[in-house]
């Protein structure tokens, strides 16, 4: 294949996810795009737009959240999350990692942690929150600067789902 070919082949794999942002949330056939494929549970209810073997798009209240799947289990299941504090006692506002441009989703237990916005931060602590609601310790943060968002919740029954899921055009 030549260079330019190859090029375009890349650029055009860069776009693909860009298409799937442009989704109506669940409502669309997704049959104008055959790259396009609708992952849904064993009632066809949406689950999200597929952007990989495991990993699904959806919009939740206003935001792309993007979260993890499987076939036969449902949201997979993370057990633990690190949320941050820009305080050294893990008051305030708590804070996830947001390392893409979609809101990365998290499921620990039944609820779902994911980032609302993207600022440049350096928390001063953090704590484990595990899946039975469980926090860890407080600890102290390495301050090193990073991208996080405040940290919103959605319970994953609210979805209504059941497993197993599938992919669909």
């Amino acid at each position: 294949m030549c260079k330019s070919a190859t090029l375009l082949v890349a650029a055009l794999a860069l776009l693909a996810p860009a298409n799937l942002a442009r989704a109506d949330n669940g409502n669309s056939s997704g049959h104008g795009d055959p790259h396009v494929f609708r992952v849904v549970d064993k009632h066809g209810k949406f689950v999200g737009y597929s952007l990989s073997e495991n990993l699904v798009a959806r919009e939740i209240n206003g935001t792309w959240v993007t979260f993890y799947v499987h076939p036969g289990s449902g949201v997979f299941d993370s057990r633990a999350i690190y949320v941050h504090y820009l305080t050294t006692d893990c008051t305030g506002t708590r804070y996830v990692s947001h390392y893409s441009t979609f809101a990365e989703g998290t499921r620990v237990g039944p609820t779902l942690y994911y980032p609302t916005d993207a600022q440049i931060i350096s928390p001063h602590s953090l704590r484990v929150v595990s899946g039975n609601g469980e926090e860890g310790a407080c600890s102290p943060a390495s301050d090193v600067s990073g991208v996080y968002g405040a940290a919103t919740t959605i319970e994953v029954d609210s979805f209504g789902l059941e497993a197993p899921f599938k992919a669909t055009q």
